[in-house]
């Protein structure tokens, strides 16, 4: 077998097609049927399929009462009023129908398909539960074998799929005609969020269909990286030996797959990534003592910089100017590489730098060796001299610490999930009679309905109430409950390190000067030489303190000034949909990547702008690969630092894309309220409890929020959003 055709091994052209285009999985000629290429032979007024695609509620009604039709008619190819209802959403008519008699599972058109097979292809959610809770059957095939099950997958539909999972005795392994399970599909469609649904709710990833394929062998027919990744984590079988065909003496392992689909580099990509190697053999880590690999590495990077930062820092000290500046780059190269190649057994939802404490262990290393050169240089020689100042930067020190610590450490204000999968179809009913089961109200991860101002944070793996932004330089979301504790960490970051600037250059000015001979920077002046061979290692450790004001001032400007507008940084970030704000991008997250910064849809969440952007996206475009610079600059923040001071705030826009558009804020509560509410509720040193708050002088819990309260200074529609009807009618 060589070719696609071979891999799909069929005789039956029906099945080549369905599975090489979704426009082909049978139910788009009863879709895209087109009446209006035939004239009807009655008057619209007595056309009982015409009104019922128009949706005409009275005349249907005008017409059983005449008696020339009732519920149960059908056309010359079988299709009732319930199917033409169902197809354009029509929810009220779909219930007078069923109340007036109409069969639930009769099969119409050419695909010989039920009602609710049809509300299914146009994703008529509201006209899909109506169907299921008045009878319809969610394992009646259509005329190719397709339940309700498999056309949800087909479409790749989260949502719908959701729905369905939650109906009562709906097995979630029922196979087509072929064997093909939902699982099956959603691996060669290329659908790694339905994949991941699946598997959470117990999808047989080991089962094959005619062919002796698995769901992993259709993924690598499709080569798309998230979905064999997906199968590879959960554990499928990655040597599973498929049929013979076409007079072969054996089947295809999925690596046999890969190689003849061509998709051999995401398969050893997705391999690696899971902790195996390209032959899929299990990799041994080479500590053998570490249990926990996600916890070995979550604290080897967050500890990492102090040895890296401490390294560095005495290159720079004691080395010469020629030596240290190329040596320092020499490691850092080391390291890079080093950490490339630890990667390999990281899991996968840390095997990128900005998926580690890395950042956040950059600042943590910085903080420890100012303090150590405080405690052991600039102390002893200015505790009595500078007396005051020395308290006063100990203050800072100690509060900076603390703020730091409930940032990185205390519940931002995650949301409870739901207890069973009872209470999530409740809320899922809920939602549906309110025409408001979409992305923008329920998370499909966490099965919730998500509050107003929340949003799932991937790195945390939970849904987020009043969500700012998950922040790489604390590795925790900043969020309702623990925004103050870093907006205090930063304004006593500021004032200890003017304090700090201050002491150490009374503490240089109090050393005595070195002979003359210990002197080794020949590029600088006699006088500053002087200075800097008193204590180089202190001067370089403070002066790399002291870089940190060129973006602390612009980030506590722009809290303050999103504090003004009671705004969030992932709202600020977000309300802009076309055009994301570059900079509180950068200064918040540490880059100008979208997809790290959680602006793409990936990332998903509420949107205030009311575009109701997609919270989980099928898949991702493909990038092209950071070369080592590219990486250094993006992880360090290099790529901010040049964007921001050769480009400036107004021309990080995109010109090609469309001006952003205004939209109001519906939390705000003016300048001085908004200011009170953020300062007002307590909670500073710790004790709030997780996602209360308060929002125009009275107390809010975030996690339940979803109606935004009264008195808002921007217009809003309530906390239910109204489900675009952009579907035609067919």
């Amino acid at each position: 077998m060589s070719s696609h055709d071979t891999l799909l091994s069929s005789d039956d052209s029906s099945r080549r097609d369905r599975l090489s285009d979704s426009s082909k999985d049978g139910l788009d000629k009863v879709e895209l049927s087109d009446l209006d290429s035939t004239p009807p032979k009655l008057p619209i007024e007595q056309d009982l399929m015409q009104l019922a695609r128009l949706g005409e509620l009275r005349a249907i009604q005008k017409l059983f009462d005449s008696g020339t039709y009732n519920a149960k008619s059908r056309d010359d190819q079988g299709i009732t009023a319930l199917h033409w209802a169902a197809i354009n959403g029509h929810h009220a008519l779909c219930h007078f129908l069923l109340q007036s008699g109409a069969e639930v599972n009769a099969k119409g058109g050419d695909a010989e398909a039920t009602p609710v097979l049809w509300a299914s292809k146009r994703c008529h959610l509201q006209v899909l539960q109506l169907l299921l809770a008045n009878g319809a059957d969610p394992l009646a095939r259509d005329d190719q074998g397709y339940n309700l099950l498999h056309s949800a997958t087909l479409d790749g539909n989260i949502l719908q799929l959701t729905l369905l999972l939650h109906q009562p005795d709906l097995p979630v392994d029922v196979p087509d005609t072929q064997g093909h399970t939902s699982l099956m599909w959603a691996a060669y469609k290329g659908y790694p969020s339905c994949i991941d649904l699946l598997l959470r709710w117990g999808a047989n990833m080991y089962a094959v269909d005619d062919m002796g394929f698995t769901a992993l062998h259709w993924a690598l027919v499709k080569g798309n990286y998230a979905c064999i990744q997906e199968l590879v984590q959960y554990g499928s079988d990655r040597f599973a030996v498929s049929k013979a065909q076409d007079g072969a003496t054996e089947g295809d392992t999925p690596a046999m797959t890969a190689a003849k689909m061509k998709s051999d580099v995401q398969w050893r990509k997705a391999l690696l990534d899971s902790g195996f190697d390209e032959h899929g053999n299990p990799i041994s880590f080479p500590i053998p003592f570490v249990k926990d690999r996600r916890l070995f590495f979550q604290r080897f990077f967050f500890l990492w910089p102090f040895v890296l930062g401490g390294l560095q820092l005495h290159m720079l000290a004691y080395m010469l100017v020629y030596l240290s500046i190329p040596g320092v780059l020499i490691v850092g190269y080391a390291l890079q590489y080093t950490v490339q190649k630890l990667f390999r057994w990281a899991p996968s939802e840390m095997n990128s730098m900005h998926k580690t404490p890395f950042l956040a262990g950059i600042f943590a290393a910085t903080f420890f060796w100012v303090g150590v050169r405080y405690v052991f240089a600039i102390l002893p020689n200015t505790c009595t001299s500078n007396f005051f100042l020395n308290i006063a930067f100990a203050t800072c020190y100690g509060f900076c610490a603390h703020f730091y610590y409930l940032t990185m450490t205390s519940d931002p204000g995650y949301i409870p999930k739901s207890s069973s999968r009872g209470q999530t179809k409740k809320t899922i009913d809920e939602l549906l009679d309110h025409s408001a089961f979409n992305e923008q109200h329920f998370c499909t991860l966490c099965m919730i309905r998500k509050p107003l101002r929340s949003k799932h944070c991937r790195r945390c793996g939970r849904c987020v109430a009043k969500e700012d932004h998950h922040c790489p330089w604390v590795d925790n979301c900043v969020a309702v409950n623990n925004h103050k504790h870093f907006v205090l960490y930063i304004l006593f970051l500021i004032l200890g390190i003017g304090l700090l600037i201050r002491l150490t250059l009374a503490y240089i000015e109090a050393l005595p000067s070195p002979p003359s001979s210990s002197l080794h920077c020949e590029i600088l002046s006699p006088e500053l030489c002087a200075q800097w061979s008193k204590d180089p290692l202190t001067l370089v450790t403070n002066a790399w303190a002291a870089l940190q004001l060129s973006w602390t001032f612009m980030l506590v400007f722009v809290h303050f000034t999103q504090i003004a507008r009671g705004v969030t940084t992932y709202e600020s970030m977000r309300t802009n949909h076309l055009a994301p704000n570059s900079v509180t991008s950068a200064l918040t997250s540490g880059t100008l990547d979208p997809e790290i910064a959680g602006l793409t849809a990936s990332g998903g969440g509420p949107d205030l702008s009311g575009n109701g952007a997609s919270g989980h996206a099928h898949g991702k475009a493909k990038k092209k690969k950071d070369g080592f610079f590219a990486s250094w600059s993006r992880t360090l923040g290099l790529d901010v630092f040049f964007t921001i001071a050769f480009q400036g705030y107004n021309k990080t826009r995109d010109p090609s894309s469309p001006r952003p558009v205004k939209r109001s804020n519906p939390f705000t509560r003016g300048v001085v309220r908004n200011c009170t509410d953020f300062w007002g509720d307590g909670g500073v040193f710790g004790g709030r409890e997780s996602g209360v708050s308060m929002l125009g002088g009275e107390r809010v819990d975030y996690r339940m929020m979803y109606e935004v309260p009264r008195g808002g200074g921007g217009s809003y529609r309530g906390g239910y959003e109204a489900v675009d009807g952009g579907e035609e009618e067919v």
